[in-house]
């Protein structure tokens, strides 16, 4: 069964390096404010979504799932998890994404569509009403 759960600020270390197995090239900033989340699998990382909240938007940094958890649900259940989370925060969810991403239809399931600024593509997610 896979769990999600708020990761606490200690584990901060350990989150960095699941995400760098996942995303070895990407620079990872963890702020003791930002909500990450950890999806586990008989207590082992399997996946992750990190949110920040700025003054007019939020910005869902990054989600990631390991390679062999993909199309197992995982993404689905982080992406729900962090929409609960911000469901009485009335600003726009941004996700900056590559375009040929093949999670594309999942975000989209979820209310984000796409937008464009110049050579970056981005996920937006209406702010909730």
């Amino acid at each position: 069964m896979i769990t999600v759960r708020m990761a606490k600020p200690s584990e901060f270390d350990s989150v960095k390096k699941f995400i760098r197995s996942i995303f070895p090239d990407a620079i990872i900033q963890l702020e003791d404010e930002d909500t990450v989340l950890v999806a586990e699998h008989e207590g082992k990382k399997v996946g992750f979504a990190h949110i920040i909240e700025e003054d007019d938007k939020v910005l869902l940094q990054g989600v990631g799932v390991e390679p062999s958890f993909r199309s197992h649900g995982v993404g689905t259940l982080l992406i729900e998890r962090a929409l609960d989370l911000l469901q009485d925060i009335q600003k726009p969810v941004y996700l900056k994404v590559k375009a040929l991403n093949p999670v594309m239809e999942l975000y989209a399931r979820h209310g984000f569509s796409l937008k464009k600024f110049g050579d970056t593509h981005v996920l937006v997610k209406k702010a909730n009403a």
